[in-house]
């Protein structure tokens, strides 16, 4: 194991658009005020140095000369300040967007399908402009009246409206684009469901001598067929991510070698399309993606993901086909069977890596990939199997932001390089040493965001991930103690209750479509309807890293009930900073295949994964369990409890032959700070 420097990784402005435009297939720019000051601007236009005409949606950036000090000369430079050319080639930037304000600026292009520009006229050799690119480039003062002229050339050939065939007769439509060199290239697919217009900022791929292609998915956009989530793109009856992948790899453009990238449903797109095993595919980049789309996107511990799987299919304008068949297929039946990659074990991975966060609604998904393909693969490269796991949400992916709380700087990072390394090596057949010296797995080790020397917050690089850890286990005890000695009581419970007209609100999490992150739970702690336990102040630092789990004995005075369960860090000034959560449904126990009657005022151990983790509870800090029968719209509420005319009671046992209690591993591994 070895720690990573804190200034390893830095933030890359790119990436962090790469997995905007793939995860919401939306551009994130720069929002400019209507109208302002004309001396406190700096404006111009876009036009294509072959024809004259405006180019719309060209990215532009700024930096001022001040931001420059210091700085190699070979250093790429990012932008403070970017915006977009509208319909009419025009664009704005403010000088209030710049630090200070004022000042001498770099104004450039950054598109990646264009033969870059700075101002003054000087041509960029790459996408961004290098500090020595600068140095000759000429500034622009907010003050200039003048607009400035950007005369760009195409850098790559597009064509666009390709129709790509697939078994039932169907076409599905796709852009291209390629390098300038003429021939054969290896090729990277990307397979979206969100148009194939918004991979703009991937096509720099094809600037890395790669061909790139943007497909738009079965029933989506321009491409033919039914408009159904995911059960056309495995090992079914149609296979349009194989058919893709083959026909790519016959055309004369491309050398035969197919790889893949994406997030999201692109990434479970892709785990699929591992499933159908197309013989060209060699290489795959899968980022924030569920592997099993029961276990890690529709349903947790048997609970359908409410807000998730509602949110995302209405916000998409999906078939409500789709919507009929989760809700229909409650268990885990062969209709899920076909959409878990995990069900394949025996097909021939290619070479992956794979990028989750702690606090991504696909946690769990990133890494059952993982350790489907490294421990389990029985024809595939289990050492070609790469994990990065950092701090984040699915939405601030490679920030240092998460779920509106700043993190330290090292928590954001630049991975573009090991993408293209990777693609590199594995591809196009480098010999870059990439499988020599790249980690197989680097995790993002959290911790308190307060105190000088609070332990945690750094990068482990790792051969494996969980590592080895002693299991240690906390018992839920009387007066909301939770202790590792289980209580003398004999017997005790304690009284839970729900009300399905009044919820316990979801509040921060692994969510998608609602403010996800380490959200402070003292809100819903002070609740009646949430019982707490939490332990004394630790006396040292406790590192936990791995899989996370509860096991709650309770009986309910109705036929079914859920049970939620939070685990928080507890700082001394009583935030409780949410670390993970998990559910469960006493009617439906693991593996969510066959249901149970349950018998009413009767115990039951109930298993509650919470996932997993890498933390470092501080001392002086506390672990607390807050408990309660609801977690929504995170999780929906029991169907069979709706119609309640009284209050739900659950009892939640604390000793005797039915303890309950939380289970983790404390990894001594990791040293108290960095």
């Amino acid at each position: 194991m070895t720690v990573l420097s804190k200034n390893s990784l830095k933030l890359s402005p790119l990436l962090c658009s790469w997995l905007a435009l793939l995860a919401v297939a939306a551009l994130a720019v720069a929002c400019l005020p209507a109208q302002g000051d004309a001396a406190r601007e700096i404006r111009g236009v876009v036009v294509s140095a072959e024809t004259g005409k405006p180019l719309a949606r060209i990215s532009i950036g700024a930096v001022s000369r001040s931001a420059l000090r210091g700085l190699p000369e070979d250093a790429t430079v990012h932008p403070q300040a970017k915006t977009v050319s509208n319909n009419l080639g025009e664009f704005r930037l403010v000088s209030s967007q710049f630090a200070g304000g004022a000042g001498e600026f770099y104004v450039f292009t950054t598109d990646p399908l264009y033969r870059n520009v700075a101002s003054g006229g000087v041509k960029l050799a790459g996408q961004l402009p290098l500090r020595r690119e600068l140095d000759i480039a000429g500034t622009v003062a907010a003050s200039d009246t003048e607009a400035l002229e950007f005369k760009l050339a195409a850098a790559l050939k597009l064509e666009d409206g390709l129709r790509i065939p697939m078994r039932d007769g169907a076409d599905l439509v796709a852009m291209l684009v390629l390098p300038e060199e003429s021939g054969a290239h290896p090729a990277i697919l990307m397979r979206t469901p969100y148009g194939r217009d918004g991979t703009r900022d991937y096509l720099a791929l094809a600037r890395e001598g790669y061909a790139f292609i943007a497909q738009d998915m079965r029933g989506r956009f321009d491409s033919e067929g039914d408009n159904l989530a995911f059960v056309n793109d495995g090992w079914g009856k149609l296979r349009d991510g194989y058919d893709t992948v083959e026909w790519i790899a016959a055309q004369d453009w491309c050398d035969g070698r197919v790889g893949t990238i994406g997030a999201s449903a692109l990434g479970i797109a892709q785990n699929m399309l591992a499933g159908a095993a197309p013989p060209s595919l060699k290489a795959q980049v899968i980022i924030v993606a569920a592997t099993s789309i029961y276990h890690d996107a529709a349903y947790i511990g048997g609970v359908l993901r409410e807000s998730q799987v509602e949110d995302w299919l209405s916000s998409n304008e999906w078939d409500p086909e789709n919507l009929r068949l989760i809700r229909e297929h409650t268990f885990y039946d062969d209709y899920w069977r076909m959409l878990d990659l995990t069900t394949r074990a025996e097909a021939p991975f290619t070479p992956v890596m794979y990028f989750g966060g702690w606090y991504d609604t696909f946690a769990e998904g990133t890494l059952r990939g993982y350790d489907l393909r490294r421990h389990h693969a029985q024809n595939g490269s289990r050492e070609d199997t790469y994990l990065v796991m950092g701090p984040w949400t699915h939405g601030t992916m490679f920030d240092a932001a998460t779920g509106g709380i700043e993190l330290p700087s090292q928590a954001g990072g630049d991975f573009i390089p090991d993408v293209i390394a990777f693609f590199n090596h594995y591809l196009k057949g480098e010999d870059n040493g990439f499988a020599k010296r790249y980690p197989r797995v680097r995790y993002y080790v959290m911790g308190s965001l307060v105190g000088r020397n609070a332990p945690g917050n750094f990068w482990v690089a790792a051969d494996d991930f969980p590592p080895e850890a002693e299991e240690a286990i906390l018992f839920l005890g009387p007066e909301g103690r939770l202790d590792s000695t289980l209580s003398e009581v004999p017997k005790h419970s304690v009284k839970l209750t729900f009300d399905p007209s009044s919820p316990v609100p979801t509040k921060g999490g692994r969510n998608l479509t609602i403010p996800a992150g380490p959200a402070d739970q003292r809100v819903v702690e002070k609740r009646t309807d949430v019982i707490s336990f939490t332990s004394d102040e630790l006396s040292r630092p406790m590192p936990i890293v791995g899989l996370v789990t509860a096991q709650i004995a309770m009986a309910a005075n109705a036929p079914d009930a859920d049970i939620s369960v939070r685990l928080s860090d507890v700082y001394p000034d009583g935030t409780s900073f949410l670390i993970l959560d998990g559910i469960a449904r006493m009617s439906l126990p693991y593996p969510y295949m066959t249901p149970r009657t349950v018998m009413p005022n009767e115990f039951y151990r109930i298993p509650v994964e919470l996932g997993h983790t890498a933390y470092i509870i501080d001392a002086g800090h506390k672990l607390r369990v807050a408990l309660a029968a609801s977690n929504h719209p995170r999780f929906e509420l029991n169907p069979a409890l709706l119609g309640a005319e009284e209050l739900v009671e659950l009892r939640i046992s604390l000793g005797g032959d039915m303890p309950s209690s939380l289970q983790f591993p404390v990894y001594a591994g990791l040293p108290d700070n960095e």
